[in-house]
């Protein structure tokens, strides 16, 4: 079992104000977090899936496990987002090598660049996919502009983000701090981490809008 790939879907998602998590509200008749594991499933290279849900959320495991045969494990998650990954670290099987990290809030990943990340990963140790800034960015102090930095040297992290076990694991037992991603962990430990850049939209869903575009997006390709 050489590629895990654990499927980060333990958010509340307050922001999106529904009665259900993130991960499960419905968009197009599916649980969000089917999307991204129809993609892991179907992608060259992963071996198996590890699904972390909101701790004391109800999830339908039989169906789950009968729909993606890679779905090895679903685990409760943590408090924290770093609490997750942990989790689902724990559940790996013991001869993965590559361990990929995704959330399930960006449901738009596509295949491709899932085996992108896995083959920069094998040869690097850590990979990130990610797209160049295109906006103009501003570094604020109390309201007020204090730089303007050089986009050409920005990107926007996404996920999945592939790590060789031993470095993300080493990354997470020395972790004292919040982390947003886990390249950043990984750096922290002295990783180099290479960028795999994005070959088409991969989004974050954090608001209603967000949601409603996912929707209109992940249905133009189910006709296409």
């Amino acid at each position: 079992m050489e590629v895990s790939a654990i499927i980060v879907a333990a958010g509340r998602g307050r922001r999106l104000g529904g009665k259900r998590p993130k991960a499960f509200v419905r968009v197009n008749g599916l649980p969000l977090v089917e999307y991204s594991l129809r993609t892991f499933q179907s992608a060259g290279g992963i071996g198996e899936i590890v699904l972390v849900k909101p701790a004391g959320y109800s999830v339908p495991h039989a169906p789950l496990f009968s729909k993606f045969a890679k779905l090895r494990a679903i685990v409760p998650g943590g408090a924290e987002r770093m609490d997750s990954v942990r989790a689902g670290l724990a559940a790996v099987s013991p001869g993965a090598k590559l361990v990929l990290v995704h959330d399930a809030a960006r449901p738009m990943v596509s295949s491709r660049d899932i085996v992108a990340v896995i083959a920069a990963a094998r040869r690097y140790g850590a990979a990130v996919l990610a797209e160049p800034a295109a906006d103009t960015i501003k570094r604020v102090e109390k309201g007020f502009i204090r730089a303007t930095l050089n986009r050409s040297y920005l990107w926007r992290a996404q996920t999945p983000q592939g790590f060789r076990r031993d470095i993300i694991e080493r990354a997470y037992s020395r972790a004292v701090r919040a982390a947003t991603d886990d390249s950043s962990l990984a750096e922290a430990v002295g990783a180099r981490v290479a960028i795999v850049p994005a070959t088409r939209p991969n989004p974050k869903i954090t608001t209603k809008h967000d949601l409603e575009t996912a929707a209109c997006l992940l249905g133009k390709r189910s006709r296409a």
